[in-house]
C-alpha cells in the first residue's frame, strides 16, 4: 500500500509547545501524520513556533544550546521498509553554520543505520548529500546557497537498490520548477533499504545548532510530494512556467513537476 506522511505543525498549539511523539502525542492533528519519535537533548528546543511559517501560522523550531545535543523528529514505524523513498521539507535559516556541517535530513534503514543524509555546509550555505559512510557523494553539492531569513524548499529521494540519490533545491519555495537539481551516479553506498527519516539535528551531538525552522515536512514511498500549496492557491508571480527537459530515468520527477 502506498504511504505518504506529511505534517504542517499547525496542530501543535499554542506557539512554543514542545512536541510529543506517537498516536497519543500532539503532532497528529488531522490531516497531519504524527511523528513516531521526538528527540530532545539536554538544553535543546523542539517546539512549534509562530515567529516563522512557510504556510499557516506555525512551524517547527529546532535548536541546541551550549551543550552538545541532538534534536529531531522522525517517522519510523509509520513508514514501510522500501527500496526508494522521497522526502520534502521547507526550511528557514537566520545564519549559516560556522562549524560542523550540520545534518538536517537523515534516512535510515530497517535497523536504524544511516543510509544517506543531507547537510548544510559551513559558512557557504550550500547543501550536500552524503552516503551511508557520511561522505559527500560526488557531484552532490549545490552550486546555489540557500537564502537567509527566507523560506526555501528541498525535495529528493534515496534509492537504496540502485544506489542513486537526487536532490532538488527550490529557492522560490512553492515553485513547480527547481532552482537546481542534482542526481548522483548509480552504485552509491546507500544501504539495502529505506525505512525511516529524521528531520533536524540527528547527527552527532552538536552545540549551538540553529535555530532552524522547518515546515510542511513529508515523505512518500510513491513519488515526489511537490509544493505544499498547490499551484491553484498561488499568486501569479509565484508560478514558474519554465519546463526544462527530463533526463532519462526520472519519470517520478516528471509526474509531479511536469518535466
Amino acid at each position: 500500500m502506498a504511504t505518504t506522511l506529511t505534517n504542517s505543525l499547525e496542530g501543535v498549539t499554542p506557539s512554543g509547545t514542545t512536541l510529543t511523539a506517537g498516536a497519543g502525542g500532539n503532532t497528529g492533528t488531522a490531516p497531519d501524520s504524527f511523528f513516531d519519535t521526538v528527540n530532545i537533548g539536554t538544553g535543546a528546543t523542539n517546539a512549534s513556533d509562530s515567529a516563522q511559517a512557510a504556510h499557516g501560522s506555525l512551524s517547527l523550531k529546532i535548536a541546541t544550546g551550549a551543550t552538545a545535543a541532538t534534536s529531531y523528529v522522525a517517522w519510523a514505524a509509520s513508514f514501510p521498509t522500501v527500496t526508494i523513498a522521497w522526502y520534502r521539507l521547507y526550511m528557514f535559516l537566520a545564519a549559516y553554520p560556522t562549524a560542523g556541517n550540520p545534518r538536517f535530513i537523515g534516512a535510515q534503514n530497517s535497523t536504524a543505520a544511516i543510509i544517506g543524509s543531507v547537510r548544510l555546509n559551513n559558512n557557504t550555505g550550500t547543501i550536500s548529500v552524503q552516503n551511508s559512510a557520511n561522505a559527500v557523494i560526488a557531484g552532490m553539492t549545490t552550486t546555489n546557497a540557500v537564502p537567509l531569513n527566507a523560506w526555501f524548499r528541498i525535495e529528493g529521494y534515496f534509492n537504496a537498490t540502485a544506489g542513486v540519490a537526487e536532490i532538488n533545491l527550490f529557492l522560490a519555495p512553492d515553485s513547480a520548477t527547481a532552482t537546481e537539481t542534482l542526481t548522483s551516479a548509480g552504485g552509491q553506498s546507500l544501504g539495502a533499504n529505506v525505512a525511516q527519516f529524521r528531520f533536524g539535528q540527528s547527527g552527532g551531538a552538536t552545540a549551538n545548532y540553529g535555530p532552524h525552522w522547518y515546515d510542511d515536512l513529508g515523505i512518500s514511498d510513491t513519488a515526489y510530494l511537490g509544493p505544499a500549496v498547490p499551484a491553484g492557491g498561488l499568486l501569479p508571480q509565484q508560478i514558474s512556467i519554465r519546463r526544462p527537459a527530463v533526463p532519462a530515468g526520472r519519470a517520478a520527477h516528471a509526474a509531479v513537476y511536469g518535466r
